[in-house]
């Protein structure tokens, strides 16, 4: 190779390097565009002039108190502004006067706790506002007055605790409202009257106690519903007019006790239900029906002890059912009557003490099942038969009796040992607690002796030949005697057909049944 050829080859390999070395920009403003200008912690005062070419302006961890009258009259191109953990306590009315083009504005993270009505009668573009994670406590009649071009507005994580009605009036053609994270304890049904078009509310995390029962009666096109984090006892009977446009509704974490008959009948395009977290004790025979997009459903941390039988049928796509931190102490075959092809149950951290061997017979499907944290001592060998595509079990965590009772399950689970996925270990008896049951041999899996009982065994009437001398003719005699021992048996499930016992010189067959 001449040297040419190797300078050549040398530049190439460290170009390829130099490339190598780049480092990928994590968001916008690490690396800005010609029409981005990011202004950071050394900033104190909006700058009177930028670039002409800017179009969007960040402000980093500036150190921005106030946004004054008139910052950006000599910047009319802005069409996008962030004010981002600024410090910025305070808005002027008319600071963003002129900004005839700006179609997005975000004040997050800062210790603002007002917005001037008025603010933005001069954006008229404006599409997307989001102040989020301020100390916003009061939003006022008129502060969103005339901007129709708006379809998100993103107020969460703020101290809300008042909203006026007519505070959202202007924003006809809205879709997101996310009010998440603040202190409302009330909503009013006059907040919503002019959005038509909403698709996503967002009221979790807040302090509602209840709903009013007309919420969302002008609300046609509502997609999403979000009232989880509340502390709402009672869901009123026709509280979802609409319900056969929503695909989200998330209702756990609250402090429901239960439902009306047929209360999630009619949401045929729902995706996502949450009701996990709440209080209920019971549930009605008839509570869901069809939901054909349904494929989760969790009921989650509730107080439910029992369930009707079918109360899943209509839910035929539910793959994945969440009965977890519950009550049950026992489970039926009728609980899992229509999602038939669920692939994975979670049962964990309840009192299951057993399992009725036909339990399963109908999760051809089931993949994956948990039964963690329960009370189960001992199972039928045959319980998990039916589940030919199982492949994670989660038992660990119960208090298992690890004597004659579990053989044939014992049996099981040595054949299955890879499906395991956490340690099975022994409670009972004293001398195997702490030991992992499939460590063990069959021979440890023994019943302990219990005190003597009496039983009566009955020697079976057999012909003994004799002969007398010195006549040769021989006599047969017969002696038939019922006696009485006291000794003590094993109590197991065992497989033996029967057992043989030495008694002096004796020795007796008994069929054990």
């Amino acid at each position: 190779m001449s040297r040419g050829e190797l300078i050549v080859l040398f530049m190439s390999l460290l170009f390829d390097f130099s490339l190598t070395q780049v480092q990928p920009c994590e968001k916008a403003t690490d690396c800005p565009q010609e029409n981005q200008e990011v202004l950071g912690s050394s900033t104190t005062e909006i700058p009177q002039l930028l670039r002409p070419a800017v179009t969007e302006v960040f402000f980093l961890e500036s150190q921005i108190k106030t946004i004054p009258k008139a910052a950006f009259e000599k910047n009319p191109q802005l069409e996008k502004l962030e004010f981002l953990n600024t410090g910025t306590s305070s808005i002027e009315l008319g600071a963003f006067e002129g900004l005839i083009h700006l179609k997005h504005i975000e004040i997050s993270s800062t210790p603002l706790t007002s917005i001037p009505v008025g603010v933005f009668k001069d954006n008229s573009d404006l599409e997307k506002i989001i102040l989020k994670s301020n100390a916003l406590q009061r939003l006022e009649k008129g502060l969103f007055e005339g901007l129709k071009k708006v379809t998100e507005v993103l107020l969460h994580m703020n101290k809300i605790a008042t909203i006026e009605d007519g505070t959202f009036d202007g924003l006809d053609n809205l879709l997101l409202l996310h009010l998440a994270k603040n202190n409302l304890s009330a909503v009013s049904t006059a907040w919503f009257s002019h959005m038509k078009e909403l698709q996503i509310l967002r009221l979790y995390e807040n302090q509602l106690t209840s709903v009013p029962e007309d919420l969302f009666q002008s609300l046609p096109n509502l997609k999403e519903i979000g009232l989880y984090g509340n502390k709402i006892t009672e869901l009123p009977p026709n509280l979802f007019p609409h319900k056969d446009k929503l695909n989200k509704l998330l209702l756990d974490n609250n402090l429901l006790t239960g439902f009306p008959e047929g209360y999630f009948v009619g949401f045929s395009q729902l995706k996502d239900l949450k009701l996990k977290n709440n209080q209920l004790t019971s549930l009605p025979p008839v509570l869901f029906g069809e939901m054909p997009k349904l494929t989760e459903l969790s009921l989650q941390q509730n107080n439910l002890s029992s369930l009707p039988t079918g109360i899943f049928s209509p839910l035929k796509k539910v793959r994945k059912l969440d009965l977890s931190k519950n009550q049950f102490s026992t489970v039926s075959a009728g609980f899992f009557d229509g999602p038939e092809k669920l692939t994975e149950l979670n049962l964990q951290n309840n009192e299951i003490k057993s399992l009725d061997s036909d339990v399963f017979e109908k999760l051809k499907w089931l993949s994956t099942l948990k039964l963690a944290h329960n009370n189960l001592q001992t199972l039928p060998g045959d319980v998990f038969e039916p589940l030919t595509k199982l492949k994670k079990l989660d038992l660990s965590n119960n208090p298992w009796s690890c004597d004659c009772n579990l053989v044939d399950f014992y049996s099981w689970m040595k054949a299955n040992a890879d499906k395991l996925t956490n340690k099975v270990v022994c409670q009972h008896p004293e001398h195997l607690n702490g030991m992992e049951v499939i460590s063990l041999v069959e021979d440890q899996l023994i019943c302990p002796t219990f005190p003597p009982t009496t039983t009566i065994l009955t020697t079976t009437t057999t012909p003994i030949t004799t002969t007398t001398l010195p006549t040769t003719e021989a006599t047969t005699t017969t002696i038939s005697t019922t006696t009485t021992f006291d000794f003590a048996l094993q109590q197991c499930n065992c497989k033996y057909t029967n057992l043989t016992i030495s008694w002096p010189s004796w020795t007796f067959l008994v069929n054990v049944n």
